[in-house]
């Protein structure tokens, strides 16, 4: 890039399956392949994501990192707690600590265990809270973030994970083609009279379509405002089933963020009206 050149990232699954006719497998072999499907323009280009999405993109993996192994630690404590016959039960995060501790009593063998996985979860737990405070600070000083944050069930995570993994809006010609890049669109086999639509394909990135569908569930379940994009769901909810509903909210709320973020328009509702990104920094 730095020297003049345009450079390219190919699809790798595309590439694979035009070489899957070739019987000998050698870099001059690659090499010449590569070339062909350049030069027929018969490959699917991957976009470079900016460094600011890698960048954000990073601290979301951390984040989701120090989840697991806070959730580790304290479902392995529960483990060694229950070989003795001792149950945590339903805790909070705040009780947890006082639980594990009354359960291990005047046992010094449980103490020291306890002890030991405690310290890590609670140096787990600072590291998620310094995590976390970051993130926020990048949302409330990103105008598409918090734009996008104005819709319903779209929280901190939801919103920068989105935003970092489609990165570039215009990539996307038309707004309802986020949904097939998100894996959120059905299979389809069709040939001759027989067509047949599957689940969907979960392509791309699978932690987009986890933040999707706990922004849907959200929205579907505790969300106290009747939204148009909530009784959207509930009624396919009704016909069909909450796990299909959850699925079609998902697929429908990326297409909305991304009108959204192409138009710099928030969210709104039938019973108030439209804001921009500059009545939302004004207001910020």
């Amino acid at each position: 890039m730095k020297e003049g050149f345009s450079v390219s990232v190919m699809e790798a699954r595309h590439v694979r399956a035009a070489f899957a006719a070739m019987r000998v497998k050698t870099d001059r072999h690659d090499a010449r392949g590569i070339a062909q499907l350049v030069r027929l323009g018969w490959f699917k280009r991957v976009h470079v994501k900016s460094l600011d999405a890698q960048e954000t993109r990073a601290l979301l993996t951390a984040r989701t990192f120090l989840i697991e192994k806070v959730t580790a630690a304290e479902n392995s404590l529960r483990a060694a707690l229950r070989n003795f016959g001792l149950k945590m039960g339903a805790v909070t995060r705040r009780t947890w600590e006082g639980r594990a501790r009354e359960l291990a009593g005047d046992n010094p063998v449980l103490e020291g265990i306890v002890e030991a996985m405690l310290r890590v979860r609670t140096l787990l737990l600072a590291e998620l809270a310094n995590i976390d405070g970051q993130l926020t600070a990048l949302a409330k000083s990103d105008p598409v973030t918090r734009l996008l944050m104005t819709t319903p069930g779209v929280g901190v995570i939801v919103a920068l994970t989105f935003r970092s993994a489609v990165d570039d809006p215009d990539r996307f010609p038309r707004s309802r083609d986020v949904g097939a890049w998100a894996g959120l669109t059905p299979r389809r086999w069709q040939s001759g009279k027989m067509d047949i639509s599957g689940r969907i394909t979960k392509a791309g990135d699978p932690r987009v379509r986890v933040m999707l569908f706990e922004a849907a569930a959200s929205i579907l379940g505790r969300a106290r405002v009747m939204s148009p994009l909530k009784a959207w769901g509930l009624r396919i909810a009704k016909r069909t089933s909450m796990k299909k509903a959850i699925v079609a909210v998902s697929r429908k709320l990326a297409t909305i963020l991304l009108a959204m973020w192409k138009s710099g328009t928030a969210y709104w509702a039938a019973d108030r009206p439209p804001a921009s990104a500059q009545d939302l920094a004004a207001a910020g």
